[in-house]
């Protein structure tokens, strides 16, 4: 299951954006940041580092753990608002099971979206 090159936040300007002007959901395994974006679908950001895990195998696995979760929530086309997501695993996700990263991830989303709801709207830079 792989994302579509529309829906892949791509490039440092892209990551910087979403950075400044972040709508921000954290727990012990993930950091999610999120903003409104000028695009017309949401796109999705990850940062894992080796600090995370050496392992390339668990990084892989964060990495399509939060890709999957991503589509499930945001690639539905329902949505009348896209954001920009950039998603920063700890580490701790890497001892959970799959299923409870899901939920973790499916409870950020909604964070995200009920934050962004109540946000002032983003500064044009």
């Amino acid at each position: 299951m792989t994302l579509s090159r529309r829906s892949r936040l791509s490039g440092q300007a892209a990551f910087n954006r979403v950075f400044q002007q972040a709508v921000v959901s954290a727990d012990a395994s993930f950091k999610v940041l999120g903003r409104c974006s000028d695009q017309t679908e949401s796109r999705l950001g990850m940062a894992v580092s080796r600090q995370v895990d050496k392992r390339a195998v668990e990084r892989n696995r964060l990495k399509r753990v939060v890709r999957q979760s991503f589509q499930e929530h945001y690639a539905s086309g329902d949505r009348r608002d896209a954001l920009d997501i950039v998603v920063l695993p700890r580490r701790p996700a890497v001892s959970e099971s799959n299923k409870k990263l899901f939920e973790q991830l499916s409870r950020h989303w909604r964070r995200i979206d009920e934050r962004i709801k109540d946000a002032p709207p983003p500064k044009r830079t």
